[in-house]
């Protein structure tokens, strides 16, 4: 079942053709993903106003009709539509122009997608059985289009075919100054003693929700100094723990990066305090 500018579909075939034709020239339409539990948008309130910042970046006309409330509903009648409203789902949504921008169109219309699927619960720390590696094959682009979510995304694409091919968990991306951006799953945190670092968005990582409700959990914990700054490949080696923040695996221990293998101490002492604002947002 989809849910396509507010009507819903079985799916694609079944959606009115001069529909499908606008999705079907839609350049790079913006993609955002969501958790629902049971019927309840996690971290909705942060959702809602990343997709609208990111649709004023890219230019998108963004009509009366997108607020928070009518967007949520559109959610809530897709998973009843798809009998999912009790289960853990993902919620994948497109928003896409209907027109190409240009001098004299600027600020183009834009129409949405939604289509949802279910989705294993969140109980802990996922922990990982194989290695990461560094991506150096091509550069993530840095600034603040490199933060949205599609900026990257072939790129991601490439990395992950990487990873296959060579047995690797994940891979760690750099920008063209070859500093760490983030993962091909999410965003990277580094420990050392009490210290965490993790890329500033100026690096090119994805502005995600996840990686800010992190952010802010860890800099309100005690013993903990969070630091958003560069942080170099070699940093990767020396450090105590690496974790990765993402939508679809929540917290997830890094097990090895070449030689160093780490522990999961500070991703499984976070868990705790991270689930609790997930299940109370």
């Amino acid at each position: 079942m989809i849910v396509l500018n507010g009507n819903v579909y079985t799916d694609l075939n079944s959606a009115p053709s001069n529909d499908l034709q606008a999705i079907l020239q839609a350049a790079n339409p913006f993609k955002e993903s969501v958790r629902v539990e049971a019927g309840k948008i996690v971290f909705w309130e942060a959702h809602y106003f990343r997709m609208m910042a990111s649709m004023r970046i890219l230019r998108m006309g963004i009509p009366m009709t997108y607020t928070m409330e009518y967007l949520e509903e559109q959610v809530l009648l897709l998973l009843q539509e798809s009998d999912l409203l009790k289960k853990s789902v993902q919620i994948h949504f497109s928003f896409f122009s209907t027109d190409s921008v240009s001098r004299s169109n600027p600020i183009v219309p834009s129409s949405f997608l939604i289509h949802a699927e279910a989705c294993e619960t969140m109980l802990g720390i996922q922990t990982s059985d194989r290695s990461i590696d560094l991506y150096k094959d091509h550069w993530v682009v840095k600034g603040l289009y490199g933060t949205l979510e599609q900026s990257n995304d072939r790129l991601r694409k490439l990395a992950s075919v990487y990873a296959f091919e060579n047995d690797f968990e994940d891979c760690v991306l750099l920008n063209e100054d070859k500093q760490i951006t983030e993962t091909i799953t999410g965003a990277i945190f580094v420990v050392k003693g009490n210290q965490i670092k993790t890329p500033p968005l100026t690096s090119g990582c994805r502005s995600s929700v996840y990686r800010q409700v992190v952010i802010d959990l860890l800099v309100k914990q005690d013993g903990l100094d969070l630091v958003e700054d560069v942080v170099s490949p070699f940093e990767l080696q020396k450090a105590d723990e690496l974790f990765v923040v993402s939508l679809s695996n929540g917290i997830q221990s890094v097990k090895q990066y070449r030689k160093k293998v780490f522990v999961s101490t500070t991703a499984e002492s976070l868990f705790s305090k991270f689930i609790m604002g997930y299940r109370l947002s």
